[in-house]
Protein backbone atom coordinates (compact mmCIF):
# COMPACT_ATOMS: atom_id res chain seq x y z
CA UNK A 1 0.00 0.00 0.00
CA UNK A 2 1.43 3.19 -0.96
CA UNK A 3 -1.12 5.75 -1.00
CA UNK A 4 -2.31 7.29 -3.88
CA UNK A 5 0.34 9.74 -4.33
CA UNK A 6 3.47 7.42 -4.50
CA UNK A 7 1.03 5.01 -6.56
CA UNK A 8 2.43 5.68 -10.04
CA UNK A 9 5.98 5.34 -8.67
CA UNK A 10 4.84 2.25 -6.89
CA UNK A 11 3.24 -0.04 -9.72
CA UNK A 12 6.62 1.19 -11.93
CA UNK A 13 8.60 -0.84 -9.10
CA UNK A 14 6.16 -3.92 -8.96
CA UNK A 15 7.16 -3.98 -12.96
CA UNK A 16 10.55 -3.48 -11.79
CA UNK A 17 10.41 -5.80 -9.47
CA UNK A 18 8.00 -8.65 -11.21
CA UNK A 19 11.35 -9.53 -13.61
CA UNK A 20 13.56 -9.66 -10.61
CA UNK A 21 11.42 -12.14 -8.18
CA UNK A 22 11.45 -16.07 -7.83
CA UNK A 23 7.68 -17.05 -9.56
CA UNK A 24 6.18 -18.82 -5.95
CA UNK A 25 7.28 -15.04 -4.34
CA UNK A 26 5.49 -12.77 -6.73
CA UNK A 27 2.78 -14.80 -6.97
CA UNK A 28 2.19 -13.24 -3.45
CA UNK A 29 3.50 -10.02 -3.89
CA UNK A 30 0.29 -7.65 -3.73
CA UNK A 31 1.24 -3.62 -3.98
CA UNK A 32 -1.88 -1.26 -3.30
CA UNK A 33 -2.33 2.32 -3.53
CA UNK A 34 -4.67 2.07 -0.98
CA UNK A 35 -6.68 0.20 1.68
CA UNK A 36 -9.60 0.55 3.43
CA UNK A 37 -11.89 -1.87 5.50
CA UNK A 38 -10.18 -4.42 3.06
CA UNK A 39 -6.53 -3.40 5.83
CA UNK A 40 -7.45 -5.92 8.19
CA UNK A 41 -8.04 -8.59 5.92
CA UNK A 42 -4.40 -7.65 4.66
CA UNK A 43 -2.77 -7.63 7.52
CA UNK A 44 -3.96 -10.80 8.64
CA UNK A 45 -3.09 -12.45 5.39
CA UNK A 46 0.63 -10.88 5.27
CA UNK A 47 3.76 -12.98 6.04
CA UNK A 48 5.98 -9.46 5.72
CA UNK A 49 5.18 -5.86 6.09
CA UNK A 50 7.14 -3.31 4.01
CA UNK A 51 5.90 -0.03 5.96
CA UNK A 52 6.90 3.77 6.73
CA UNK A 53 7.25 3.53 10.09
CA UNK A 54 4.30 6.44 11.64
CA UNK A 55 2.68 5.52 15.12
CA UNK A 56 0.34 2.98 14.20
CA UNK A 57 3.06 1.02 13.17
CA UNK A 58 3.72 0.10 17.11
CA UNK A 59 0.87 -1.25 18.09
CA UNK A 60 -0.81 -3.00 14.51
CA UNK A 61 2.31 -4.66 13.98
CA UNK A 62 2.70 -6.04 17.22
CA UNK A 63 -0.89 -6.83 17.64
CA UNK A 64 -0.74 -9.24 14.54
CA UNK A 65 2.56 -10.52 15.48
CA UNK A 66 3.99 -9.12 12.05
CA UNK A 67 7.64 -8.76 11.14
CA UNK A 68 8.44 -5.66 9.39
CA UNK A 69 10.78 -3.94 7.47
CA UNK A 70 10.49 0.06 8.40
CA UNK A 71 11.63 2.87 6.08
CA UNK A 72 10.96 5.83 8.52
CA UNK A 73 10.01 8.78 6.72
CA UNK A 74 13.40 11.53 6.49
CA UNK A 75 10.66 14.51 6.75
CA UNK A 76 8.56 13.63 9.64
CA UNK A 77 10.72 15.08 12.44
CA UNK A 78 11.98 11.90 13.54
CA UNK A 79 9.70 10.41 15.53
CA UNK A 80 9.27 7.68 12.93
CA UNK A 81 12.82 6.68 13.74
CA UNK A 82 12.03 6.22 17.33
CA UNK A 83 9.12 4.30 16.38
CA UNK A 84 11.55 1.81 13.47
CA UNK A 85 14.31 1.51 16.09
CA UNK A 86 11.83 0.23 18.89
CA UNK A 87 10.65 -2.42 17.24
CA UNK A 88 14.26 -3.29 15.30
CA UNK A 89 15.27 -3.00 19.12
CA UNK A 90 13.49 -5.65 20.11
CA UNK A 91 13.77 -7.87 17.17
CA UNK A 92 10.71 -7.22 15.44
CA UNK A 93 11.60 -4.88 12.49
CA UNK A 94 14.77 -4.64 10.43
CA UNK A 95 15.18 -0.67 9.34
CA UNK A 96 16.07 0.90 5.81
CA UNK A 97 17.29 4.61 5.82
CA UNK A 98 15.70 6.09 3.13
CA UNK A 99 18.65 6.62 0.83
CA UNK A 100 19.17 3.24 0.90
CA UNK A 101 15.99 1.69 -0.13
CA UNK A 102 16.64 1.66 -3.96
CA UNK A 103 19.98 -0.68 -3.07
CA UNK A 104 18.85 -2.61 0.04
CA UNK A 105 14.59 -3.24 0.12
CA UNK A 106 14.93 -6.02 -2.59
CA UNK A 107 17.78 -8.11 -1.58
CA UNK A 108 16.23 -7.47 2.07
CA UNK A 109 12.93 -8.67 0.86
CA UNK A 110 14.43 -11.88 -0.37
CA UNK A 111 16.56 -12.93 2.83
CA UNK A 112 13.61 -12.37 5.18
CA UNK A 113 11.32 -14.67 2.74
CA UNK A 114 13.96 -17.38 2.02
CA UNK A 115 14.49 -17.13 6.13
CA UNK A 116 11.35 -18.72 7.60
CA UNK A 117 13.34 -19.19 11.09
CA UNK A 118 14.10 -15.34 10.92
CA UNK A 119 11.42 -14.18 10.06
CA UNK A 120 9.67 -16.37 12.67
CA UNK A 121 11.36 -15.17 15.29
CA UNK A 122 10.61 -11.62 14.24
CA UNK A 123 7.22 -12.04 14.06
CA UNK A 124 7.08 -13.75 17.87
CA UNK A 125 9.43 -11.07 18.94
CA UNK A 126 6.56 -8.23 17.60
CA UNK A 127 3.44 -10.19 19.15
CA UNK A 128 5.56 -10.08 22.32
CA UNK A 129 5.46 -6.47 22.10
CA UNK A 130 1.74 -6.53 22.04
CA UNK A 131 -0.04 -4.79 25.00
CA UNK A 132 -3.99 -5.40 24.03
CA UNK A 133 -4.82 -3.74 27.45
CA UNK A 134 -2.60 -0.39 26.91
CA UNK A 135 -6.24 1.79 26.97
CA UNK A 136 -7.70 0.16 30.23
CA UNK A 137 -4.37 0.32 31.64
CA UNK A 138 -4.02 4.26 30.84
CA UNK A 139 -7.68 4.48 31.98
CA UNK A 140 -6.79 3.10 35.02
CA UNK A 141 -3.79 5.12 35.87
CA UNK A 142 -5.43 8.27 35.16
CA UNK A 143 -8.06 7.39 37.08
CA UNK A 144 -5.77 6.81 40.15
CA UNK A 145 -4.32 9.90 39.82
CA UNK A 146 -7.35 11.67 39.57
CA UNK A 147 -8.33 10.44 42.68
CA UNK A 148 -11.49 8.79 41.45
Amino acid sequence: MSGQLDWPTVERAAQELAGVLPIDLLARYRPYPYLHEEMVQALAAADLVVARAGASVLGEFPARGLPSILAPYPHAGQHQDANAAYLADHGAAVVIVDSDLSARLAPTILELLDAPGELQGMSQAAARLCQPEAAYNIARVLTELAGM
